[in-house]
């Protein structure tokens, strides 16, 4: 192929073979009202193709539209400096929340074990054997170490010496971390249901089978139903603050936003004073994580007995926020952070008590 100018460069000639075609080029009249504008032209020529583009010459000067975004760059470079924190792949909203999960994650169409559930005492299958083989919860005071905004609830996690065993269990476990989930008002906001009552939140005490794993990430992604032992508290309304819980609720004004973080000092909270006082009697059946990816490598313990939080202790959780300092959005609250319950698909849910 053979490409020539000619000496006013107003054409372009090419040639391939016998075929050959000519570019002719002509600047518009200041006038021309004319409204096409091509800016690449596409020349089949046998079976090769000639893309004809526009271009200018290159000049020094910036136009007022590239500086602009020049401008935003910097001012985008500076806030994200502030906030190096990806964008939530997933919450709680009509866009991305539970109702569109499977179609983000399409993975989540073949799980069929998945968690929270309804459970009636009355259709559980109680098993003795629960009764006598009871919990052994030893946590150390300074379990608890660091209080962190996930965007999706608030986190408390450690790495404090715990052993947790025995009730549905045969293997050792370690403490992990605890959340809680809530609604947006009084009438919603656990993730389990019992008996048909809707509760207004719901603690999740997340331990990780040191057995059987050598990491919780790999006791997470293993499918199995003993990766993770989950201790489920669903919460009440009760007229006073839930003293336990004052000093760590109190806290949450420092980790408003999302990634904001903090280090908790020694005894703040206590892992066993987040339990019901009866704690040998519980609901158990083999699920999944209640968020993505919704991993089925769950053993729940649902207690059946609550603890209670005030009115003003879930207005506390209410105030967190889902995004970080420098975005700016209308719904920045988190206030809405369950997911509804599932099928339970032939599943067994036991109960220790008679």
């Amino acid at each position: 192929m053979a490409t020539n100018s000619t000496r006013d460069q107003s054409s372009l000639f090419v040639s391939f073979g016998d075929d050959q075609i000519t570019i002719s080029l002509k600047q518009l009249k200041p006038d021309h009202k004319e409204s096409s504008f091509f800016a690449s032209i596409l020349i089949e020529m046998g079976d090769f193709e000639i893309d004809v583009r526009r271009s200018q010459k290159k000049t020094s000067r910036r136009s007022t539209s590239v500086t602009h975004r020049l401008n935003n760059h910097n001012r985008q470079t500076k806030a994200e400096e502030k906030c190096k924190i990806p964008p939530l792949p997933w919450d709680y909203s009509i866009l991305h929340g539970p109702t569109m999960w499977c179609r983000m994650f399409p993975q989540l169409l073949d799980k069929k074990f998945q968690s929270p559930i309804r459970i009636y005492t009355d259709l559980c299958e109680y098993e003795p054997l629960l009764a006598r083989h009871s919990f052994i919860f030893e946590t150390d005071v300074n379990c608890c170490q660091t209080l962190e905004n996930t965007g999706h609830s608030f986190q408390v996690s450690g790495q404090g010496y715990s052993y947790i065993t025995r009730g549905p269990v045969l293997d050792e476990y370690q403490f992990l971390q605890f959340h809680m989930h809530w609604g947006e008002n009084d009438s919603e906001g656990s993730e389990h249901v019992i008996d048909g009552g809707h509760l207004p939140a719901e603690l999740h005490i997340v331990t990780w089978n040191r057995t059987q794993y050598r990491t919780p990430e790999e006791a997470m992604a293993s499918e199995q139903f003993d990766g993770l032992l989950v201790f489920a508290v669903l919460i009440k309304i009760v007229s006073n603050d839930n003293s336990d819980c004052i000093k760590l609720f109190d806290l949450f004004s420092k980790i408003t936003h999302r990634g904001e973080k903090i280090n908790l000092d020694y005894g703040i909270i206590s892992l066993r004073d987040l339990m019901p006082e009866h704690v040998q009697k519980y609901y158990t059946y083999d699920g999944s994580l209640t968020t993505p990816m919704c991993n089925e490598c769950v053993r729940w313990v649902v207690f059946r007995d609550t603890i209670g939080l005030s009115k003003h202790q879930l207005n506390q959780l209410r105030q967190l926020k889902q995004t970080c300092k420098t975005e700016k959005t209308k719904n920045e609250f988190i206030t809405r952070n369950f997911r509804p319950v599932m099928p339970l698909n032939g599943r067994t849910i036991y109960r220790s008590f008679a």
